[in-house]
């Protein structure tokens, strides 16, 4: 549970801390002052995560002087700063800001406090966790007010597929798409084929094309199948070598929607929570089935988050 802390809510800090990107926002009297964005997630820093934020801080022209810092993400893991319980997904979105665990290494400053991440179970064993995207799930609870209840996606290294009802985490689901979508493309038999990512450029027509031709095999095979079929296309012609990572993309993130398909049944609308870039590719998906998307703005969805947090957290 937070704790008073003695820490002036003039300077006030959240950070968003990933497995291999950090995102911060600096605010100072409730407005929004700086924002930075770099590579130092967990991988790149740990353990030296004091002296990692100590560089932020400096970024941000933050001295000595008292400040409050909220941390998301995994630096609140088993392999982070300092390893913080999950919440029960029973526990309201809304008591966040009264779930902050005070940062208590010796290296940490006075004022630092990480959120903890969420913890579902259903049945026969089922169990699913998320860090990071609980923050972002509450900033969407405050945009949407009453019309919040629904189906999320939070797509990224591992995508994040959550119900919500009355501010709860009903049920998730986490597929390991982008993860899979990097070590297919660095290592083994695709790593010789796979030319480009589909992320270095606006996709063209023949790139979209080659997108729909992944979702297209995988909604008729097991993945494992649909990503042998981008070697099988290239080396007999029938794919461009250069278009192989669109194809890819296609299978896996269209491997996602096609699990979920049954789940989602008649969905009014899955909103989406990430990059414009990757959630235009999952919109994509969700046309074929005939499914209805929104997707918000991450970055007013984390603002969002972190206005609640700086008016109902520690101090």
């Amino acid at each position: 549970m937070a704790a008073a802390a003695s820490t002036s809510t003039h300077n006030w800090v959240g950070i968003d801390w990933g497995t291999t990107h950090r995102r911060a926002w600096r605010f100072a009297a409730g407005e929004l002052i700086g924002r930075t964005e770099d590579a130092q997630g967990l991988t790149a820093c740990a353990p030296h995560f004091a002296r990692s934020l100590d560089d932020l801080l400096r970024g941000f022209q933050i001295g000595a002087e008292p400040v409050t810092i909220v941390m998301s993400g995994m630096v609140g893991s088993a392999s982070g700063w300092q390893q913080v319980p999950y919440l029960d997904a029973d526990t309201p979105l809304h008591e966040l800001p009264h779930r902050l665990q005070h940062l208590a290494q010796p290296d940490a400053p006075a004022g630092a406090w990480i959120v903890p991440g969420v913890c579902w179970r259903g049945g026969e064993g089922a169990v699913d966790v998320m860090r990071g995207e609980e923050t972002q799930l509450f900033g969407a609870l405050r945009l949407l007010g009453d019309r919040s209840d629904g189906w999320y996606l939070l797509p990224g290294t591992h995508s994040k597929w959550v119900h919500l009802r009355d501010g709860r985490v009903q049920w998730m689901r986490t597929y390991l798409s982008g993860e899979l979508f990097a070590l297919v493309r660095e290592h083994g038999t695709l790593s010789s084929i796979i030319r480009s990512s589909p992320s270095d450029a606006d996709p063209g027509a023949r790139e979209l094309s080659a997108f729909e031709g992944g979702c297209a095999v995988a909604s008729e095979a097991a993945l494992s199948h649909a990503l042998f079929a981008a070697r099988a296309r290239v080396v007999t012609g029938a794919l461009a070598p250069e278009l192989s990572a669109s194809f890819v993309s296609g299978a896996l993130l269209g491997a996602e929607w096609h699990d979920m398909a049954d789940k989602l049944g008649r969905a009014g609308v899955v909103r989406l929570i990430g990059d414009a870039r990757l959630c235009a590719h999952h919109v994509r998906c969700a046309t074929r089935l005939g499914l209805v998307t929104e997707v918000l703005d991450s970055e007013s969805v984390q603002r969002a988050a972190w206005a609640q947090l700086r008016e109902q957290g520690p101090r």
